[in-house]
């Protein structure tokens, strides 16, 4: 599991989804553009459902999380859209 950290919050995600998401940012700043992009995760103990906004201008930071989570529902489909939209982008 990996943390996104953005704007003084933790989403723990999966750790394919939250390289994913960062990758994306990345992909996003290159060209100046922003998107939504939705995920499980886990926020304050909850299992949850993310939408975010990413921006070039939005930092965002990705870390080794030392948390044991069950399986996050939807998953696997968050990080196929994710990964589409980045090799889109390229």
């Amino acid at each position: 599991m990996k943390d996104i950290l953005i704007d003084g919050h933790r989403l723990l995600t999966t750790d394919e989804i939250a390289d994913a998401v960062i990758a994306y940012a990345r992909a996003l700043t290159e060209t100046d553009d922003s998107d939504v992009v939705e995920f499980p995760t886990v926020y304050d103990g909850e299992l949850s459902h993310c939408s975010l906004l990413l921006t070039g201008g939005t930092p965002v930071a990705v870390l080794e999380a030392a948390a044991l989570t069950p399986a996050l529902p939807g998953a696997d489909i968050a990080l196929a859209e994710i990964e589409r939209r980045v090799a889109a982008r390229r």
